[in-house]
């Protein structure tokens, strides 16, 4: 319940960054082949596409575009300048827990020095708090569904573009974090 009081008091000081990453899969050998970060006004501070140590299946290319030519040419996953935007910093992802085992997993198969990537930036979940903000319940998992980044926009009335594409997620979520940090339907003394 404080995630929620953390994130929007954060949203609204403007001292944040947005994180996205698209990436080879879901499974445990997956890693990153796109990566954006934008500041709280927007402005993009990375945005690069990520040649990674293996091929991207079919099924990963149709739901983000990249294709094994596109990153043909691309360098490895960026690992020291990552670190040198988030270290210290409050960092949005939509769906942080997903982003942050990504981080982990390209250094891993780039053979990278490890990076502890969950202490150097304090990392806040959009999903997790639009999932509140929405309020559909989960009985067998007993809390609030995961809704997708397109139905936070839906919500809110943000146009979706071009979703799953590191920068456009991007600039998506910090749109609904504008929103749902404005809006506020969720009264502090209630969850104190």
């Amino acid at each position: 319940m404080n995630e929620v009081l953390d994130i929007f008091d954060i949203i609204k000081s403007g001292n944040f960054f947005v994180l996205d990453c698209e990436a080879t899969g879901i499974d445990n050998g997956s890693e990153i082949v796109s990566i954006a970060v934008i500041a709280a006004d927007g402005r993009p501070l990375l945005n690069t596409l990520v040649h990674p140590t293996r091929a991207i299946p079919k099924e990963a290319t149709a739901i983000h575009g990249i294709t094994n030519a596109m990153v043909r040419g691309a360098l490895p996953f960026p690992s020291e300048l990552l670190q040198e935007l988030v270290t210290g910093r409050n960092v949005i992802v939509y769906n942080a827990g997903y982003d942050v085992t990504m981080l982990y997993r390209s250094v891993e198969a780039e053979n990278m020095p490890c990076v502890e990537w969950n202490k150097i930036a304090t990392w806040h979940c959009a999903m997790e708090t639009f999932a509140e903000v929405y309020g559909e319940w989960n009985s067998y998992r007993q809390n609030y569904k995961w809704q997708k980044l397109a139905t936070a926009c839906s919500y809110y009335k943000i146009e979706v573009v071009d979703a799953h594409t590191a920068l456009s997620d991007c600039m998506m979520t910090l749109e609904v974090c504008k929103a749902m940090a404005a809006k506020q339907p969720i009264e502090k003394a209630h969850l104190e």
